[in-house]
């Protein structure tokens, strides 16, 4: 096997950059705090990510323990009805929007450079600032929780010791309360408080990180791909985020929407969600529609669901064939089918809505269009699983979880293609059926995806090699909880037990099903340890990892684990689909070279050929990549320097919107009728956004210091 390591070039002069107009001086520190806050490696951005992702994932998982601790048997006080909707609604926003979101940005940060043979992103600094505001979001949405911690401590002391402990909160108890989903008018002023405006300015400023993140990924994979890498050579994991990026640019504006009007309709007095208000102690009609909040969210609230699951079938279209050892069944009909589930995405909103009347033409239209939603993704399973069959198949952990996800994916897809027939879904609306179809999409897609991706790409992220024994017992534990936990909630559902309701009565008899669910969310819980053990103990060991362990098709598997800084010494170039295998085993019918003409035929059909570049093309970029490397030759490797204004901008953009949302008369001074702290905040923001705008790219001279690994 070819493996490559590329020596760590001398940076060198490149223009006169030491004339600039930063109000800041740029961090020089390459180790400690200091060069993590202010890096704009894309490498380090992916690893905040995910380290700041699967944080939320384990708070996100601790708020579901609870909620099961609840259910677990009849008529159970552990929780109150109150705190009870507090913790499903904060589990529910949580896990999707800072929990998958920002794992699903972490790959996409780390490996999409990599795979496209680029040295970093095509704006590094504005992935920073979409990191450090999606802090800033996660922040908002939590300090209701934080404030809360006091009487939330004294009523799990009452519940355990019989004693209350006696304080006055300095905010009050503000969680939160409403469901993920903020539906109407539940969200008015007139049946919520403050923590409806924490909630949806926290969801407007996530929304600002994943718009920065999806325009910069489209304008990278567009533009900085490696010479001869067409777009029908791309890896499919680059194409899933692609087409993710392009989702979110047109999906969340909708929700952006919808967010700012019910923040007029809380701040400003406004009515467009809401058919009464309360003016002056009398209740008036004022003419909002709770039905419009439902349109605009679920607009959005599909193509979310999309948005999650897409870059999952990515990391196992990357995953199967490695570990089959065969080029993906039907790459172009893969490329097509992720096009299409993106495009349909949009034209399916409505069966959330079946139960509220629209009439029997929507019902029958989006009936259609939810069924027609399957076809492109059973097309997707048929490809994974010819690309299976027949090949040398590893069943190493990534590989265990991808084969995972298709199963589990399949029985989450069938019960959603129930909920396509009206009377099936009326049937099943807000039943624990509902919660059930949405688990087995969304944890049994994107959650067994994302380990499948850690176990694959954790060698080249971290140059470390993760215990095959303690990944399949973390696959097993997680593959049993999780079916002990879901399955169940199918029975639970036809049942008639409904969702979100705290507590049922003994004379039900759905305590034996909870239980069980119950039991099974302990496992997964202590699968996410064993986990968390197999990490600790693989950095223990100091086993170094090959550069390319699993035998890989990809460009990300041709330099050293983990990365330098620079990524590649020369820009690649890009003959076929699968380059890594063509260079080691030639580009024969089948990339490896090495198995039997049987195992890469199905019933006498080639599986997957390669595509050969015409001469033309491979000519062109043979000329681009000696204009890449003559660059290189002359003025060395260039990569932007560390900058602390994408930083300082989104500080400026959580204190601007910290006050508008603090009403303590302590804290709330006004200046010209603006919140003081708001003006602080935005002053702030626009020195951020002026320093960003007006430093240089690079300084003139750096050290080889820092062009060394990436970590």
């Amino acid at each position: 096997m070819a493996s490559v390591v590329y020596p760590a070039p001398h940076a060198q002069p490149h223009g006169d950059t030491s004339r600039g107009t930063a109000t800041v001086a740029r961090p020089k520190s390459q180790t400690g705090l200091r060069s993590w806050l202010t890096t704009i490696d894309h490498k380090r951005i992916g690893i905040m990510y995910g380290v700041s992702a699967f944080l939320f994932f384990m708070l996100g998982g601790f708020e579901a323990l609870l909620i099961r601790v609840q259910l677990a048997r009849p008529e159970n006080t552990f929780v109150d009805a109150q705190r009870y909707n507090e913790l499903f609604t904060m589990h529910g926003t949580t896990m999707v929007f800072l929990a998958l979101m920002p794992m699903a940005s972490a790959f996409f940060n780390y490996v999409v450079p990599l795979q496209i043979g680029a040295r970093d992103v095509a704006f590094p600094r504005l992935n920073a600032f979409s990191l450090w505001t999606f802090v800033a979001g996660a922040i908002i949405l939590n300090l209701p929780v934080l404030a809360s911690l006091p009487s939330t401590l004294a009523y799990i002391l009452g519940q355990l010791f019989g004693w209350v402990p006696q304080f006055t909160l300095p905010f009050g108890n503000f969680v939160p309360d409403q469901g993920w989903y903020g539906y109407a008018p539940l969200t008015t002023p007139l049946f919520s408080g403050k923590e409806i405006d924490f909630w949806a300015f926290g969801i407007q400023v996530l929304g600002i990180a994943s718009l920065a993140a999806s325009f910069n990924f489209i304008v990278t994979i567009f533009n900085m791909r490696a010479p001869g890498m067409t777009m029908m050579r791309m890896p499919i994991f680059t194409w899933s985020t692609l087409i993710t990026s392009i989702l979110i640019a047109m999906a969340f504006p909708a929700v952006t929407i919808a967010l700012v009007l019910l923040s007029f309709d809380r701040l400003a007095g406004t009515s467009f969600f809401s058919p009464y208000n309360l003016v002056d102690g009398q209740l008036i009609a004022t003419g909002g529609d709770p039905l419009l909040w439902q349109h605009l969210f679920w607009i959005f609230g599909h193509p979310e669901v999309y948005i999650l699951i897409l870059p999952a079938f990515g990391i196992v279209s990357e995953v199967i064939p490695v570990f089959a050892r065969k080029p993906l069944f039907g790459y172009a009909v893969m490329v097509y089918a992720i096009a299409a589930i993106a495009f349909l995405g949009f034209g399916v909103w409505v069966h959330h809505m079946f139960v509220t009347g629209l009439g029997p033409t929507p019902d029958a239209v989006f009936s259609a269009s939810t069924m027609l939603i399957a076809i492109p993704t059973g097309v997707k399973i048929l490809n994974w699983t010819a690309t299976m069959w027949g090949g040398s198949l590893r069943f190493s952990t990534p590989m265990l979880f991808a084969v995972g996800l298709v199963s589990q994916f399949v029985i989450g897809g069938l019960s959603g293609v129930m909920h396509a027939v009206v009377p099936v879904d009326s049937q099943q609306n807000d039943t624990y059926f509902v919660v059930a179809h949405f688990h087995y999409v969304l944890f049994g897609g994107t959650v067994f995806a994302i380990f499948a991706g850690l176990y694959y790409w954790w060698p080249k992220i971290f140059g470390k090699v993760l215990s095959e024994r303690l990944g399949k017992l973390h696959f097993w534990l997680t593959f049993a909880g999780f079916n002990l936990t879901f399955f169940p909630m199918h029975f639970l559902g036809l049942a008639g037990m409904p969702r979100r309701y705290w507590s049922y009565g003994a004379e039900s008899g759905l305590w034996f099903w909870n239980i069980i669910v119950s039991a099974g969310a302990l496992l997964i819980a202590a699968s996410v340890w064993v986990f968390l053990y197999n990490v600790l103990e693989s950095h223990k060991r100091d086993r170094k990892a090959p550069a390319d362990p699993w035998d890989g098709a990809t460009l990300e598997w041709a330099i050293p684990s983990p990365p330098p800084v620079y990524n590649f010494r020369e820009i690649p170039i890009v003959t076929h689909r699968d380059q890594l295998w063509v260079e080691k085993y030639g580009p024969g019918d089948h990339a490896h070279g090495q198995e039997d003409e049987l195992d890469v035929t199905i019933a006498g059909a080639k599986v997957g050929g390669m595509t050969v570049p015409d001469e033309q093309a491979g000519e062109q970029a043979a000329q681009r990549a000696e204009t890449l490397h003559a660059e290189d030759d002359a003025h060395g490797i260039h990569l932007p320097n560390p900058s602390w204004y994408p930083l300082i901008s989104s500080v400026g953009l959580l204190v601007l919107v910290l006050g508008i949302l603090i009403d303590n008369p302590h804290l709330q001074v006004l200046f010209l009728g603006i919140p003081l702290i708001s003006l602080v905040g935005a002053v702030v923001m626009i020195l951020g956004f002026y320093g960003w705008a007006f430093e240089p790219a690079s300084d003139p001279v750096h050290s080889d210091a820092g062009m060394g690994s990436a970590h």
